[in-house]
């Protein structure tokens, strides 16, 4: 238990009267970490510069401004609450390599050595391939049509090309200023500590160890080398040292298989439910506040996150309802899987309730116009219990019940964001179940109960596994693009539906009548005039060695007679 939990700096002087579980200094405190705090100045876990903005520039009441602080400082805790990352070190030595022409970099090589780093210079061109991550560079030198292998801690290479900047241990100035130069490159040398800002599982990844590859979206949008596919094994390989936390990956993966572990999706839940009846402004972390002037209507409260790409379908839309107002985004840059997932919830908000569910600002002027039109939307608050439940599987109850028996039409999905449908000829269908197996998000299943198989299109990712997977001709087909506002597209569907073939011999079901008939059809020319084996396609895996060595000890006494 922290002696302080929650801490607020009144460097503005403010004199803001906040409750009581607030302890309010005028100094900042040394050598006693808190929870939260709003300034930097003060030690602690976490800092929230939305509080400042927030006492600064609302109109709310005092009173309302008290209350709405300490919202604030409890939403940056349950952060803290359901935090998933983990601190990490990695030993960064005085191994330097230099990149580029031998004369213009002997100052800067000079002034290194001074400080007691090793120093190698090479001509870009020489430079083949880059691995590894700050501390423990692996660097693939052209030299004499043979290639050699450079360890490194760290490189300087000026206008570095895209691949090299990918890498952590990169170091690309801006100018030549060897004293700023050689000051980054100490400020990284020792021990470099770091922590994961997303966590990962695999048994719900659609790349993971799939025979054909229907996804990697995550490690096509990583500006990085954090998340790497392994093509041979089909697995992913993170690298958090290099990894920026911009969350890009995670707003597009399709099954949730990557989590932001600063915010995780059950934190962000949590965090929602606190914004109830409120207007959100959302602000990640590199839109500085200090120089933002804007006036907060009545009832706006700002919701402080880190990464600017991380957010999906499941997140916006819990915002949307649990708050039961529109949402502000203000960010300058909006990621692939973000973008898609705004532009299907404004989409199906204008369909249903006439007007737009989140408005995003990219400067100070878009932020001034979009706090004048967001706010509440009647009748779209609405709560439900998201704990067991995948991103998918969120948006699909929430979008259910704002479509209830309502019919709105059809939306577009996105390019990164992608929904679809499956069409199954029943007739080819066997109801082998390949393709149940083949889904790792629970839109195709398997019911014993009437020997179906039923598919649910409102969490179906269309990554097209199952199509791939399905070992009939011209049995399953997948089609990407819409969402349709209507109670029949939400839920299991009935796609195919057979009776259980009973085995001749014992009576156990073993297969559907389909697939033992099909086998049967196939086979039986092959065993014309043998009426064993052909007995033998109509029984169980139990039965079907009984009966060829029944007709064996039949054949063998026929012999010795």
């Amino acid at each position: 238990m922290l002696a302080k939990e929650y801490v607020y700096y009144d460097h503005l002087n403010l004199e803001i009267p906040l409750q009581d579980h607030i302890e309010v200094v005028k100094t900042p405190l040394l050598g006693e970490q808190c929870l939260v705090t709003n300034h930097p100045d003060v030690p602690s876990h976490l800092v929230a510069p939305e509080i400042d903005f927030y006492l600064q520039h609302s109109q709310d009441s005092l009173l309302d401004k008290a209350l709405n602080a300490s919202t604030l400082f409890e939403a940056r805790a349950l952060c803290y609450d359901f935090s998933q990352d983990s601190d990490f070190s990695q030993e960064v030595g005085k191994n330097i390599l230099l990149v580029g022409e031998e004369e213009a970099l002997s100052d800067l090589k000079q002034a290194l050595k001074a400080k007691g780093f090793a120093v190698l210079v090479v001509h870009p061109s020489e430079v083949a391939m880059i691995e590894g991550h700050l501390g423990a560079l692996h660097v693939t030198l052209r030299q004499e049509d043979a290639l050699h292998e450079v360890d490194a801690d760290q490189m300087v290479w000026f206008e570095a090309p895209e691949f090299a900047l990918r890498q952590s241990g990169v170091l690309n100035p801006e100018k030549n200023d060897i004293a700023q130069i050689v000051e980054a490159i100490e400020a990284k040398t020792g021990t470099h500590t770091y922590k994961n800002f997303i966590t990962y599982d695999p048994s719900i990844c659609q790349y993971h160890e799939r025979r054909e590859e229907v996804c990697g979206k995550c490690a096509e949008v990583c500006p990085t080398v954090a998340i790497v596919k392994l093509d041979d094994t089909k697995h992913l390989q993170f690298s958090h040292i290099d990894c920026h936390g911009c969350g890009g990956c995670i707003s597009v993966c399709p099954s949730g298989a990557v989590e932001y572990a600063q915010m995780p999706r059950r934190a962000f839940y949590e965090i929602a439910k606190l914004y109830q009846d409120k207007t959100a402004l959302i602000i990640p972390r590199k839109m500085g506040l200090d120089a933002l002037h804007v006036s907060l209507p009545q009832n706006v409260l700002p919701l402080g996150i880190e990464g600017e790409k991380f957010l999906h379908e499941a997140h916006l839309l819990t915002l949307l309802q649990e708050s039961g107002s529109s949402v502000v985004f203000y960010t300058d840059f909006i990621s692939k899987g973000t973008g898609d997932v705004i532009s299907i919830l404004n989409q199906a908000y204008e369909k249903m309730y006439g007007t737009k569910a989140i408005y995003v600002a990219m400067n100070e002027a878009e932020l001034i116009q979009a706090l004048q039109e967001v706010g509440p939307i009647e009748g779209t608050r609405h709560g439900i219990q998201e704990d067991g439940l995948r991103k998918r599987e969120i948006f699909s109850a929430r979008l259910a019940w704002a479509v209830g028996e309502g019919d709105y039409g059809t939306i577009q999905a996105g390019e990164h964001v992608r929904y679809g449908t499956i069409n199954i000829n029943e007739e080819a269908c066997t109801l082998c179940l390949s393709c149940v197996g083949a889904c790792n998000v629970r839109a195709l299943t398997a019911h014993t109960s009437d020997n179906s198989l039923r598919f649910d299109a409102s969490i179906c990712t269309s990554c097209g596994y199952c199509e791939a997977t399905c070992p009939e001709k011209d049995c399953l087909s997948m089609e990407r693009g819409e969402i349709a506002l209507n109670k029949g597209w939400f839920g299991q569907r009935i796609m195919a539906k057979d009776t259980l073939f009973e085995c001749v011999k014992c009576g156990k079901p073993f297969a559907t009548s389909k697939s033992v008939n099909r086998i049967a059809a196939i086979m039986a020319p092959l065993f014309a005039g043998n009426d064993t084996k052909l007995k033998s396609l109509y029984c169980c895996g139990d039965c079907k060695p009984k009966v060829m060595f029944e007709d064996y000890l039949k054949e063998r006494e026929k012999a010795t007679l």
